[in-house]
C-alpha cells in the first residue's frame, strides 16, 4: 500500500510539473505544439492533470518525436536539437521554457567546470607521482628503474584494466622487484586506487614479500573483486592468520563468488557467470567458529546491508548446521521485516537472498522450519502470510527437464498451501491460490495423497461462492463498481474451485481406475441442488480418460449429466468434450454425439452456447457433421433477428461454415448468404466477425464488403483495424473490383487526412490499384498529396505518397499501352529524394539527452 501511495504522489507531482511546462511551452513559440501518447490513466481522470508520456513537435522540425514522462525533458531535448538557433521562432509571452532551460544549461556548465577541475587535479597528481619516481630513479639500478619506466606508461587513465605487462615482468624477472621498488608500490596497492594498483598488486604476489605483506596484498586484491587465483591461494593458505577485519572482507567476497546474482543484477555482455564455491567452503573449514560468530552478529543487526552479508554467507557455505542455528533469525527478518528491517525495500536484493535462504531452510530442515513459520503466522500479519506462502510455494516449483522429488518438505508445503488457499479465495494475487489455480501432473503423487482434502476444499468454496450473493447490501444494487467487484469475487472463487478439482483429477488418475471410481462416487453423492460443485466436477470428467476402460467407467455419468435438469450441469457436461484425448474420440458411441447435438436445440442460452463454443475448440469427427447442421442453421436464423444480433452469431457461422459446408458451398450461394448475414451486423459483433473470420473467409463471396463496412465502424476503429487491413491486402482482384464504391467511401471517410492514418489511406489506394482501377487510384493519390501540409516535418510522408502515386501512374500507362519513360525517370527522382530524406533524418539522436546522458554538455 505504501508503494501505491508513493506512486500516486509521484504521478500527481509529475502532472503538476507537466501542466506548468505546458503553459510555458505555449508562451515560448507560436509554432510549438504539445503532443502526447494516447490513453488516460485513473489518476489523470481523477485529478485532471496531464500524466503520461508527452512531447513537442513543430512544423519546421524533421526530428523524430520523443515522448518523456516529464514534459520538461522532452522540451529540453527539443530545444537543444531544434530551437536553440531557430530563425522561425515566434515568441508568444513570458514566462516561458527558458525559466527551466536556463537552470539546466547552468547546471550543465557547472558540471563541465567540475569535470575540468577534477581532470586538472588528476593530471597534477600524475605529475607529482612521475616526479616522485624521478627522484627514486637516482637510487635504483638500471634493472630496477625499468619497473619505474613501465609505471610511467601505466599511469594513464586510458590504460587497459587487463594490461599484463607489469605482472608478466614479475613472472619473468621477479628479482627486479627489490625492497625499494616494493616499498614504492605497496602504498599504491594497499591504500590508493591508481590506474596500475591492481596490476601492481598481482605483480607483488610474485615478488619477495614478507609473509604479512603478501597476505595484505592478497586480501586487498580479493576484497577488490579481482579475479586472481594467486591471491585466493595466498588467503586460503594463511587463513588462520587473517585478522577479524580481513576475514570479514574476504568472507563476503568469497560468498559473492559462490552465489548467482539476483535476476537483472548481472550484466555480462552475453558471457556466462562463473560460480566458484570452493574458496568459501575451504575458508569455512578453517575458520568455522569465527564464521558462525560473524553470521550470528550480522543477523542481529538492523542494517539491511549487514543482514544481506550474513545471508549470503549462509547460502554460500551451504551448511545445514548454520541454517538450523539461524532459522529463527532468517524468518523473523523476512516475515517481520517492517519491525526488524525497516530500511529494506520491497524489491531489494536482500529480500531475494532472504527468500532463497528461507526456501533452503524448508528444503533441508522442513519440520523445524515449518514450526518457526507457523509461530510467526500466529500474529495474522499480511507480510508474514505472504512470505510464508511464498516459501512453501518455492518448494513446489517445477524445473524444466528435471524430475520433481517428493519429500517431507513438499508434503508439508502442499498441505499448508491447500488450506491457506481457501482462506481468501477471492484474492487472485495470493501465493497459495496461485499455486492451486495451475495444476501439474508432476505433483500427481501429492494430489493423490490429498485427494479427499482437495475435494473437500472445493466443496467448501461452493458455500463461499453462494455467500457472495447473500452479502449484497441495498446500496450495492445501484453501485456499478461494487457489482463489478462482486462479479470478480465470484469468478475468482469459481476459478480456484476449478483448479482444486483439476488437482483432484490428477490425483484420481494417479490411483488408476480406483481413483476414477472414487471421483465419480463423490460426484454422485452431491445433492442435486449443489449445481455449482456438480457442474465444476463434471466439466473435468473427460480429463479422467486414459483408455477405453476408463471411458466405460465415466460414460453413464456423462450421459446423465448431458440430460441433467440443471442448465449449469448440462453446459458443463458439454464443455467436457473439449478435453477428450484425441486417440479416444473414435471409441465414443454415436449416442454420445447425438446427445450433444440435441442440446443445440436447448432453450437455455448457457447450454446451446456451450455446445457451439465446444465445437469450435473440438469439432466432431468426420461423418458426424450432419448431426449438428440443422441445429446450427436454426441458431443462425434465430440470432439473425435484429433484436438478437450479437457476437455469438459469428461463432455459429464459424462452426457451420467449416464443419457443415463443402468448399464449393462456402464459395457459392451459401457463402454469399453468410456474408450477407455478417454484413448486417454492427458494433462489437461486426468487429468480432472480422477478427475471427478474416483469414478463413478470404475467398468467401461478399466478405470484402463486410470488411470495408467494419473498417469504417466506430467500434472497430476504437479497438484495431489490423484484421481489416490484412483482409483487404489478401483480397482477390475480383473481390476488390466489386467493392470499388465501398473502397472510395472508406477513403473519403478519412477526410480531413491525419498523419497517423497515412498508411490506411495508402491501403485504399493500393486496393483500387489491385482492382485495376488505376484512374481512381491516381485521383486518390493526388488528393492525398494535395492535402499533406507543406511543412518540413511532413516531407517524408509527402515523398512516400508521391512515390506510390507514380508507381500507380506507371501501371496505368502500361495498361493503356502508353510510354512510361518519363514516368520511370520521375519515379527514380522521387526515390532519390526519399533516400536523401532518410539519411538526413538518421542524423538525429534516438533518445532525449536529458534523460540518458545527464552529465553530457550541451
Amino acid at each position: 500500500m505504501n508503494d501505491f501511495d508513493d506512486q500516486y504522489k509521484n504521478a500527481v507531482e509529475a502532472g503538476k510539473r507537466n501542466l506548468r511546462t505546458k503553459k510555458l511551452l505555449s508562451n515560448w513559440c507560436f509554432h510549438a505544439e504539445f503532443t502526447r501518447t494516447e490513453g488516460r490513466g485513473m489518476i489523470e481522470a481523477q485529478t485532471g492533470l496531464p500524466i503520461g508520456h508527452m512531447g513537442v513537435q513543430c512544423k519546421f522540425s524533421k526530428k523524430n518525436l520523443r515522448y518523456c514522462w516529464l514534459l520538461e525533458d522532452a522540451v529540453y531535448d527539443f530545444f537543444l536539437n531544434n530551437c536553440k538557433n531557430c530563425k522561425d521562432r515566434v515568441p508568444v509571452g513570458i514566462p516561458n521554457i527558458m525559466s527551466f532551460i536556463t537552470l539546466r544549461e547552468n547546471a550543465a556548465e557547472k558540471r563541465k567546470s567540475e569535470r575540468e577541475e577534477e581532470e586538472w587535479d588528476r593530471k597534477q597528481r600524475q605529475i607529482d607521482r612521475r616526479q616522485e619516481r624521478e627522484k627514486l630513479r637516482c637510487e635504483l639500478s638500471l634493472e630496477e628503474a625499468f619497473v619505474l619506466d613501465l609505471l610511467d606508461e601505466l599511469d594513464q587513465e586510458d590504460i587497459a584494466k587487463n594490461d599484463l605487462r607489469l605482472e608478466q615482468l614479475a613472472n619473468l624477472a621477479p628479482e627486479v622487484f627489490t625492497r625499494k621498488v616494493i616499498e614504492h608500490l605497496m602504498p599504491a596497492v594497499l591504500h590508493e586506487y591508481l590506474p596500475y594498483s591492481i596490476s601492481a598488486g598481482k605483480a607483488l604476489l610474485r615478488a619477495q614479500l614478507e609473509p604479512n605483506e603478501k597476505l595484505s596484498v592478497a586480501v586487498q586484491l580479493v576484497s577488490s573483486n579481482v579475479n586472481s587465483p594467486s591471491a585466493i591461494e595466498v588467503v586460503l593458505s594463511d587463513a588462520e592468520k587473517l585478522s577479524k577485519d580481513d576475514l570479514t572482507k574476504v568472507l563476503h567476497r568469497f560468498a559473492s563468488m559462490a552465489l548467482e546474482p539476483p535476476p537483472g543484477m548481472y550484466f555480462g555482455g552475453g558471457e556466462s557467470l562463473r560460480v566458484d564455491v570452493i574458496p568459501i567452503q575451504l575458508l569455512f573449514k578453517k575458520r568455522r567458529v569465527d564464521i558462525f560468530a560473524e553470521v550470528e552478529a550480522l543477523l542481529r543487526n538492523t542494517n539491511p546491508g549487514k543482514v544481506r552479508d550474513s545471508v549470503e554467507v549462509i547460502l554460500a557455505t551451504d551448511c545445514d548446521e548454520l541454517l538450523l542455528k539461524n532459522v529463527n533469525s532468517i524468518f523473523t527478518k523476512l516475515m517481520r521485516r517492517q519491525i526488524f528491517l525497516p530500511g529494506a525495500s520491497s524489491d531489494s536484493v536482500l529480500l531475494f537472498y532472504l527468500r532463497k535462504a528461507a526456501s533452503k531452510c524448508l528444503e533441508r530442515i522442513p519440520e523445524e522450519t515449518d514450526k518457526v513459520m507457523q509461530l510467526l503466522l500466529a500474529g495474522n500479519d499480511d507480510t508474514a502470510k505472504e512470505e510464508a506462502f511464498r516459501t512453501y510455494r518455492s518448494i513446489l516449483k517445477r524445473n524444466f527437464n528435471q524430475k520433481v522429488e517428493i519429500g517431507t518438505a513438499q508434503r508439508i508445503a502442499f498441505g499448508r498451501l491447500l488450506w491457506a488457499a481457501i482462506e481468501s479465495p477471492e484474492n487472485y494475487m495470493d501465493e497459495a491460490g496461485q499455486f492451486f489455480r495451475h495444476s501439474s501432473e508432476e505433483f500427481s503423487e501429492l494430489a493423490a495423497e490429498h485427494f479427499n482434502d482437495l475435494i473437500g476444499a472445493a466443496a467448501t468454496l461452493s458455500d463461499k461462492y453462494e455467500q457472495i450473493d447473500t452479502e449484497k447490501s441495498l446500496e450495492v444494487v445501484n453501485n456499478v463498481l461494487a457489482q463489478i467487484q462482486i462479479i470478480n469475487k465470484r469468478t475468482a472463487v469459481h476459478n480456484l474451485q476449478d483448479g482444486l478439482l483439476k488437482w483432484a483429477v490428477i490425483g484420481a488418475k494417479f490411483k488408476g481406475n480406483k481413483g476414477i471410481e472414487d471421483f465419480l462416487k463423490i460426484y454422485r453423492n452431491f445433492p442435486e441442488d449443489q449445481t455449482q460443485i456438480r457442474g465444476n466436477m463434471i466439466v473435468h470428467i473427460s480429463e479422467l480418460l486414459t483408455d477405453v476402460e476408463s471411458l466405460t467407467l465415466v460414460l453413464s455419468d456423462w450421459y446423465r449429466a448431458l440430460m441433467d435438469k440443471s442448465t449449469e450441469v448440462r453446459a458443463s457436461a458439454v464443455k467436457a468434450w473439449e478435453n477428450v484425448p484425441i486417440d479416444l474420440v473414435k471409441n465414443f458411441p454415436d449416442l454420445f454425439f447425438e446427445s450433444i447435438s440435441i442440446l443445440l436445440t436447448d432453450p437455455y442460452i448457457i447450454v446451446h452456447r456451450s455446445v457451439v463454443h465446444s465445437l469450435i475448440r473440438r469439432p466432431f469427427p468426420e461423418g458426424k457433421y450432419n448431426l449438428i447442421k440443422i441445429g446450427l442453421w436454426n441458431l443462425i436464423l434465430y440470432y439473425t433477428q435484429e433484436s438478437k444480433q450479437e457476437e455469438f452469431i459469428v461463432d455459429c457461422i464459424d462452426v457451420f461454415a467449416f464443419q457443415c459446408l463443402s468448399t464449393e458451398e462456402i464459395q457459392g450461394s451459401f457463402g454469399k448468404l453468410l456474408s450477407a448475414i455478417l454484413f448486417s451486423l454492427e458494433g462489437n459483433a461486426l468487429y468480432h466477425a472480422i477478427n475471427r473470420l478474416h483469414l478463413d473467409f478470404a475467398n468467401v463471396p461478399g466478405f470484402t464488403k463486410v470488411v470495408l463496412k467494419s473498417i469504417k465502424d466506430a467500434t472497430t476503429r476504437s479497438i484495431s483495424i489490423d484484421a481489416c487491413a490484412l483482409s483487404i491486402l489478401r483480397a482477390s482482384g475480383n473481390a476488390l473490383k466489386s467493392s470499388v464504391d465501398e473502397i472510395v467511401k472508406a477513403f473519403e471517410a478519412l477526410r480531413p487526412f491525419k498523419s497517423e492514418e497515412f498508411s490506411e489511406a495508402l491501403l485504399y489506394a493500393f486496393a483500387l490499384t489491385k482492382a485495376g482501377n488505376y484512374a481512381l487510384a491516381s485521383t486518390c493519390f493526388r488528393d492525398l498529396i494535395a492535402r499533406i501540409p507543406l511543412e518540413v516535418r511532413y516531407e517524408q510522408w509527402r515523398l512516400k505518397a508521391k512515390l506510390v502515386a507514380e508507381a500507380s501512374a506507371i501501371e496505368q500507362a502500361i495498361q493503356n499501352s502508353e510510354p512510361i519513360g518519363d514516368l520511370t525517370n520521375k519515379w527514380n527522382s522521387i526515390k532519390s529524394e526519399l533516400e536523401n530524406e532518410y539519411e538526413e533524418r538518421a542524423k538525429f539522436r534516438d533518445f532525449p539527452p536529458s534523460i540518458f546522458f545527464k552529465d553530457k554538455d550541451y
